[in-house]
């Protein structure tokens, strides 16, 4: 399903006027749907696909710090011009699986709507440059594929610099 449907479906569950942003992370771009109360949504079309920035910035498994570096580097000039888009005060919704997946990383379990904090995901952040730096993955429990790393830092870097305290995270339909 396209964002904007799922975008009006939340919409219409939400109080009136609620402002969010929706967020559909996918292989090549990462695309946001953002507004409140009854007005089309203003769409945002970013190059921050996790298989893109996979296949951009890492060539080992785990990716290494320079790596790392460089795409957060990527990511953050890319998100720049997206936070003067969105809708003030929104929150952060996502129907993903795979974003769902990653919650489960971060300790955050369940069969309903997800809450994903930002301090959580700084955290799992952390623990995946643990595995970075040498740390054996299997003691952190962490995937270590390039498109998981991609995920986690896009995740982490749209939150910091799009200034969510987290995102709720649907149950897929």
């Amino acid at each position: 399903m396209s964002l904007l449907p799922r975008y009006a479906r939340l919409q219409q569950q939400l109080p009136a006027g609620s402002a969010l942003t929706l967020l559909l992370l996918d292989g090549d771009e990462t695309r946001l749907a953002t507004g409140s109360g009854i007005a089309p949504p203003r769409l945002l079309s970013l190059p921050l696909g996790y298989r893109r920035t996979a296949q951009q910035h890492f060539r080992h498994q785990p990716p290494t710090a320079a790596e790392i570096e460089l795409a957060i580097m990527t990511v953050e000039d890319a998100l720049a011009p997206a936070r003067a888009q969105l809708a003030p005060a929104s929150r952060l919704y996502s129907q993903d699986g795979a974003l769902r997946a990653l919650a489960a990383h971060a300790g955050v379990h369940g069969s309903g709507t997800l809450w994903l904090s930002t301090a959580q995901l700084e955290f799992t952040f952390g623990r995946f440059a643990e595995v970075v730096q040498g740390r054996p993955a299997a003691l952190e429990g962490l995937p270590t594929d390039g498109e998981f790393a991609a995920r986690l830092l896009i995740l982490r870097e749209l939150s910091h610099h799009l200034c969510f305290d987290g995102i709720h995270l649907l149950p897929e339909r």
